[in-house]
C-alpha cells in the first residue's frame, strides 16, 4: 500500500577540492598582483613615468 521512495546522491570530491584549489589559486594571484601593482606605483621608476 505505501510507496517505495528512493533518493540517489552522488557527490564528487574530486570536482569539490578541484574548484577549491582553482578559486584559491585565483584569489591568492588576485592579492599578490595587487600589492605588486602597489609597490611598482610606489617605485621610484614609476614616480618619474606614471605622473606624465
Amino acid at each position: 500500500m505505501g510507496k517505495k521512495t528512493e533518493v540517489n546522491v552522488d557527490i564528487n570530491v574530486t570536482k569539490i577540492v578541484k574548484y577549491a584549489c582553482v578559486a584559491g589559486s585565483i584569489i591568492v594571484a588576485v592579492v599578490f598582483a595587487e600589492k605588486a601593482l602597489k609597490e611598482f606605483v610606489k617605485s621610484p621608476y614609476c614616480a618619474n613615468k606614471c605622473k606624465n
